[in-house]
C-alpha cells in the first residue's frame, strides 16, 4: 500500500512540542485501559467470593436431643422441638450432624443423631429465597447488543514508493456498533454465547516525514474499517443463583473495507487496501438483570487485544444487551 505525505516548512521546536503532547495523550489512554482492567478484575473477585458454601436450615418435625459431642454417651445439652428451625452443617460427623443451638446462655454447636431424623428435613436457604424468581441461565436466550468501543493502535512507520519513511502516531477509534447473540446454558454455573457482530472502526491520528526538521504541521490521518465477525464467549457464574458473571472469548472478523485518508494542508490522499482478517481475544465481566416478563438486561465490559506480528491493537468495550429468554 502506497501512501504519500507532503512536507512543508515549520520550526523544529513545534515538532518536538507536538511529540510531547502525543506522548502525554498516550499515557492518559494507557491509564484509562489500566483502570478498566482493574474494574473487570474486581468484578471477577466479587463473583468468586460470593460463591461461599450454602446455608442449610433444618426444619424440625419431631423431638431431637442435642449432644455436646458427636459420640455415643455424650452429654445432652439441649433439645429441639417440632416447629424449630436451626442452621445445620452440610458435613457429617460419623452418625451425627452439627447444628447451631443455644444452651448454657450461649450460642454454639451441638450434635444430633442422623438416625433420629425421621420426619425432619433440610432446605438450602438461598434456594428457598429464589423460589418463584426467574434465573437467566436456566433458559436459552436470543438478543442484541449496542456496543460502545474504544480502540488504540500503536505508532508505526511505513515506506513510500519514493523510499521515504513516514511516522504515523498512535491511532485511536471511538465508535458504536451492534451485535446479535444467543446464550446457551451448559450447566447451572456456565453459559456459552455465540454472536454475530457488525463492527466498524474510525481511527484518527497524525503522520509526519521521518527525520524531517521543517514541517508546517502534521498530516491528519483517518483509517476507516468495516467488518463482520463471529464470536464465542464463555460466561462463568460463582453459583447457580448469582447474576454476576465473568469469562472470556474469541472473535474472528472478516474485513469488508479498509480506507486510509491522509489530509495534509487540505490535500486529501486516499488509499484503499484489500480485505483483511482480524482475530480478537478478550476477557469480560457483567450482570444479568430481569426487566419484565421474559426480557433481561445484560450490561458487561470487555477488555481485549487484536494480536498482530507487527502491530497490536488494544480495546475496551461497553455492551448494553437486551435478551429474550425461552425454553
Amino acid at each position: 500500500m502506497e501512501m504519500v505525505l507532503i512536507a512543508n516548512p515549520v520550526s523544529t521546536s513545534k515538532k518536538k512540542f507536538s511529540k510531547i503532547k502525543e506522548m502525554d495523550r498516550g499515557e492518559r489512554r494507557g491509564s484509562h485501559l489500566g483502570q478498566m482492567a482493574k474494574l473487570i478484575f474486581l468484578m471477577m473477585i466479587i463473583s468468586i467470593t460470593e460463591s461461599a458454601g450454602a446455608i442449610l436450615d433444618l426444619y424440625v418435625q419431631e423431638d431431637l436431643p442435642v449432644y455436646e459431642k458427636p459420640r455415643q454417651g455424650a452429654r445432652q445439652v439441649s433439645r429441639l422441638a417440632r416447629g424449630d428451625r436451626v442452621v445445620i452443617s452440610p458435613k457429617t460427623y460419623g452418625a451425627y450432624r452439627k447444628v447451631l443451638v443455644t444452651y448454657g446462655s450461649k450460642r454454639g454447636g451441638g450434635y444430633i443423631r442422623i438416625s433420629h431424623m425421621h420426619k425432619s428435613y433440610i432446605k438450602d436457604r438461598r434456594k428457598e429465597r429464589l423460589k418463584g424468581k426467574r434465573i437467566y441461565k436456566e433458559k436459552y436466550s436470543l438478543g442484541f447488543s449496542v456496543v460502545g468501543s474504544y480502540m488504540r493502535q500503536g505508532s508505526r512507520t511505513f515506506r513510500a514508493s519514493s523510499a521515504d519513511e513516514y511516522e504515523i502516531s498512535v491511532l485511536t477509534s471511538k465508535t458504536f456498533f451492534f451485535t446479535l447473540f444467543s446464550d446457551i446454558p451448559l450447566s447451572p454455573t456456565l453459559m456459552l454465547q455465540p454472536s454475530l457482530g457488525f463492527r466498524s472502526g474510525r481511527f484518527k491520528g497524525e503522520a509526519g516525514l521521518k527525520g524531517a526538521v521543517n514541517a508546517l504541521k502534521p498530516a491528519q490521518v483517518t483509517l476507516e474499517q468495516k467488518l463482520v465477525s463471529l464470536g464465542l464467549m464463555a460466561k462463568s457464574y460463582g453459583s447457580p443463583h448469582h447474576s454476576f458473571w465473568y469469562g472470556g472469548g474469541v472473535e474472528l472478523g472478516n474485513g469488508l473495507s479498509s480506507k486510509l485518508v491522509i489530509n495534509d494542508n487540505g490535500l486529501p490522499i486516499e488509499e484503499e487496501s484489500d480485505k483483511f482478517f482480524s482475530f480478537l481475544l478478550y476477557g469480560a465481566a457483567g450482570w444479568d438483570l430481569p426487566v419484565v416478563g421474559p426480557f433481561w438486561l445484560s450490561p458487561h465490559f470487555r477488555l481485549g487485544l487484536v494480536p498482530n506480528k507487527s502491530l497490536i491493537t488494544l480495546y475496551v468495550e461497553a455492551y448494553v444487551s437486551l435478551a429474550y429468554s425461552f425454553l
